[in-house]
């Protein structure tokens, strides 16, 4: 089984490569294998090892083995080509060999719960629901190790990845969501205004094609609200929509609810835009640290290129799920501070008036958008020795830094000791206590 795994694992890998088209009988055939390899996982299997008188075959030593394709009916041998085995199969000769036997079974397409109609959509759905959890988990799983990562051609691999990242930034389907959204909440809070902000990886552009597309969903005007912890009034809006949601199984998937944080979310899979969402209802200071990430991408491309490498090296290390993406922007931002070729936050809000700032609780909304000439740094060259110089300084920055003594401070942009963090921040910082320190 394992050799039979190996030459399909290989022969596919290669496959994929070359063709980039799908059709209905390949998504038929890959659901079937899908569900072959879990009834397999699934059953009680005993673990075998390698014994005194046997031993367990390494992949590696299956190089030399190959598959052979033959049609025992026209008595034709293909040798390893699946091309020609496929071209075979479709000839008139092939066709009328077989006679009767050949007729391709007419199936029906893979169609859209959105076009299920409500009274159908219970088995058919959760059926459906369950292959694109199944096909969600696969694309999850690093389709890169860290080796083949640092091989790769840098320029030609960041290059593919800006390309995926800009077209994610705007793309139709996030209209869509939008809408539905809107058309699924506004009956519940008729009198409220509704505003839906776009936040996240996604539009600060360093996105992929699996990541989260992040919704700040503002009901009732609730912008310069904060709150150090939701209050009933936000915990209504997340129960009501999320109820609302699950009496539209077409339309939506509630795969997770994140309730007991300081910022509640509902994760939920959108069948006609095929994207997951995470959706918040208090969280308008994202809006503010998108705008500020673009911005700084902006001036300074090489922190984009850098990210989008690292949100690569990050998955391949399995880092995503303890660190969240922005941690690991927040990250960049301060070490290309501290190599002084991007500016503080606090210096983009040295020259705002705050009579008219906008204040969310005690930070700061507002900062002046500024050129690097405005803080005497220069634009650095984006090429692959440079890419590759300034990866190797991040990681020997992180390699050496004391997280015990001292803090990760964007907002100041220096060194900069924990037990002086308080005092160094603004007083207005001071009405969290020492929140702010910790976060």
């Amino acid at each position: 089984m394992t050799l039979e795994a190996h030459l399909f694992m290989k022969k596919f890998r290669r496959l994929s490569l070359h063709h980039k088209y799908i059709d209905k009988h390949l998504i038929h055939a890959l659901y079937g294998i899908i569900t072959v390899i879990e009834k397999f996982l699934d059953r009680n299997n005993e673990e075998i090892v390698d014994t005194e008188k046997s031993r367990l075959a390494w992949r590696a030593e299956m190089v030399g083995i190959e598959r052979n394709y033959r049609c025992s009916r026209c008595k034709i041998d293909f040798r390893q080509s699946t091309e020609r085995a496929a071209e075979h199969v479709t000839s008139p000769g092939h066709i009328k060999k077989m006679g009767s036997k050949c007729e391709i079974q007419s199936e029906s397409p893979i169609m859209s719960p959105t076009n299920y109609d409500l009274a159908k959509c219970s088995k058919e759905t959760t059926k459906h629901v369950a292959r694109q959890d199944q096909i969600q988990q696969l694309s999850n799983h690093p389709s890169l190790n860290i080796e083949d990562l640092l091989n790769k051609d840098l320029i030609k691999f960041i290059a593919d990845q800006l390309l995926i990242a800009d077209e994610l930034k705007s793309i139709p389907e996030y209209e869509v969501i939008e809408s539905q959204l809107f058309d699924l909440v506004k009956p519940l809070f008729p009198k409220q205004t509704l505003r839906v902000y776009r936040i996240g990886s996604r539009i600060t552009g360093i996105g992929e094609r699996d990541s989260n597309f992040d919704i700040f969903l503002d009901i009732g005007d609730t912008f310069e609200v904060f709150e150090n912890q939701p209050s009933p009034y936000i915990m209504n809006k997340f129960k009501k929509v999320s109820k609302a949601m699950r009496m539209v199984p077409y339309i939506w998937k509630i795969e997770g609810k994140v309730e007991r944080a300081l910022v509640p979310v509902i994760k939920a899979y959108n069948f006609s835009a095929r994207i997951k969402c995470e959706i918040s209802f208090s969280n308008s200071l994202a809006v503010i640290n998108t705008k500020l990430i673009e911005h700084f991408f902006d001036i300074q491309p090489i922190a984009r290129h850098i990210c989008l490498f690292l949100k690569n090296w990050w998955r391949c290390a399995r880092l995503t799920p303890c660190y969240p993406t922005y941690s690991m922007v927040l990250m960049v931002t301060y070490f290309l501070q501290i190599k002084e070729i991007l500016p503080s936050v606090e210096f983009l809000q040295k020259s705002i008036d705050l009579k008219k700032a906008i204040f969310i609780g005690p930070w700061l909304a507002t900062f002046g958008f500024c050129a690097l000439s405005d803080v005497n740094k220069d634009k650095v060259s984006v090429t692959a020795t440079s890419i590759q110089m300034y990866l190797r300084l991040f990681f020997e920055f992180y390699s050496q830094f004391d997280f015990e003594a001292y803090a990760v401070c964007p907002y100041l942009g220096k060194l900069l000791k924990i037990e002086d963090l308080e005092k160094e921040m603004p007083t207005r910082w001071n009405t969290l206590n020492h929140t702010i320190i910790i976060k």
